[in-house]
This record gives C-alpha cells, sequence and structure tokens, in this order.
C-alpha cells in the first residue's frame, strides 16, 4: 500500500506546526518526539505531544498473543485512534498551536501491507480496510514535517529487549528488518508531499545530544516549511 495524492492543494494555511517522527520500533521515536515537544514550547509558547496509543490499547496484548483472530480489529483500533489524533493535530494548527507525534496516521499502511504478506489479513480484510482508510480520511492534511529515525534493526531490537515490555517480546530482528523496508518507501513516498528529514539513529545519545538533535531538526524544518497539501490517502 502507498500513498497517493488524490486532490491538489487549496491554498490552505496554517500556522502551527504538525510534525511526525516515524521509525522502526525502538528506533527512538517518542523520545526524540518529546525533546522536539519541549523545544518547539519554548521556541513557540505551546506544543502538544500526541503519543502513540500503546498503554491503553487494550487490542494489543490480545494481538501479540493471536495476531490471526486479532489483526484485522487491531488495525481498525489504531486508524481510529491516529485518525482521532490527525484531527487533533489539524485543528492545533489552525488555531496557530504546534504538535508532535511519534506516530502517523499514514504510517500504518506499513503494518498492514506486512499482515497481508504473511497471509496475517486476507485480502478480502485489506481490502476493508483500504476502502475503510480512504473513507475516513477524506481531505486530512499531510504533517508539515516528517522526521524518519534510520535505525538498524540489530540496534532496535536491543533496545526493545532494554525496555522490557513483555507484548514486544516476540517482536524479531527480522520483523523489525521487513518493518523498516515498509517504511522507507513510504517515507520515500512522503518526500512528494511534505519535508522529510532523515536522522541516523542507530547510536544512543545522551539527553542532551537527544536535546540538540530536537532544536537542530526543528530549526531545519522552520527553514525549510512548505504549505500542507490537503490530501486523500490511498493504500
Amino acid at each position: 500500500m502507498r500513498m497517493q495524492e488524490s486532490c491538489l492543494s487549496r491554498g490552505i494555511q496554517r500556522c502551527g506546526y504538525h510534525i511526525c517522527v516515524l521509525g522502526v520500533i525502538g528506533s527512538g521515536k517518542t523520545t526524540l518526539a518529546k525533546a522536539l515537544q519541549q523545544v518547539i514550547a519554548e521556541e513557540t509558547g505551546d506544543c502538544h505531544g500526541l503519543w502513540e496509543p500503546v498503554a491503553d490499547n487494550p487490542l494489543l496484548p490480545l494481538y501479540y498473543q493471536n495476531p490471526a483472530k486479532y489483526a484485522f480489529p487491531m488495525q481498525v483500533y489504531m486508524l481510529n485512534r491516529r485518525l482521532e489524533q490527525q484531527r487533533v493535530a489539524q485543528d492545533l494548527a489552525m488555531m496557530g498551536i504546534s504538535s508532535v507525534q511519534d506516530s502517523s496516521l499514514f504510517g500504518d499502511s506499513c503494518f498492514v501491507e506486512m499482515l497481508r504478506k504473511d497471509g496475517v489479513l486476507t485480502e478480502e480484510e485489506t481490502q476493508v480496510y483500504s476502502q475503510l482508510f480512504v473513507n475516513m480520511s477524506r481531505d486530512v492534511m499531510y504533517p508539515s514535517a516528517v522526521i524518519y529515525l534510520d535505525c538498524d534493526p540489530e540496534v532496535a531490537r536491543k533496545r526493545i529487549e532494554k525496555r522490557g515490555r513483555e507484548c514486544e517480546k516476540g517482536v524479531s530482528i527480522e520483523y523489525l528488518a521487513a518493518l523498516k523496508m515498509e517504511l522507507d518507501a513510504l517515507v520515500e513516498d512522503f518526500c512528494q508531499y511534505t519535508t522529510v528529514r532523515f536522522v541516523p539513529a542507530s547510536a544512543d545519545l545522551t539527553p542532551d545530544e537527544i536535546a540538540s538533535l530536537a532544536l537542530r531538526e526543528f530549526l531545519a524544518i522552520k527553514s525549510l516549511r512548505r504549505t500542507p497539501i490537503l490530501s486523500r490517502m490511498g493504500v
């Protein structure tokens, strides 16, 4: 499933930023997103964090236990939550308030495509999800910018082991490598529609280094800012 532009810019302007941080599990998305939130709040006076719906997701542990049974409801649940966050980000941006998100409505296509390739989602389920995605995401905006954390799957796996989440024990290096391939392709498509920043993320950074990275990336995004494109996503 790949990104497709299906409607043109309508000259919509917004003042606030909506920045999405993408990367494989364990790449450091939330850590950088929180540092960005702080940097942007200091620069602009306010910034909201929109965080991955993990802790309050009742389907996540069930999905890890039985992917075949729970893959489809899990993806629909995530689609609903991410669309909710997307709407919040857009409303904030129109009010001149920035937001940082450690995921993306558009990034879920990578997980759905992997589930389809692995046979966990049937072709019929994938088609239903695709149609639902298109209908639910009509006329949403691309983010102001995407920061892509390019992390080696082996490094990401070690970080996952270190943080010790029970539901992530089954995440293998092979899974992370396949996910990275899907994300690489998605981000390449993203380059057509918004600012994309590629950040090497295999080295462990100190808190001060993460703060410096966040500031550097925000200043770069400010200098490269584009008018957002109103879009419909095809999956």
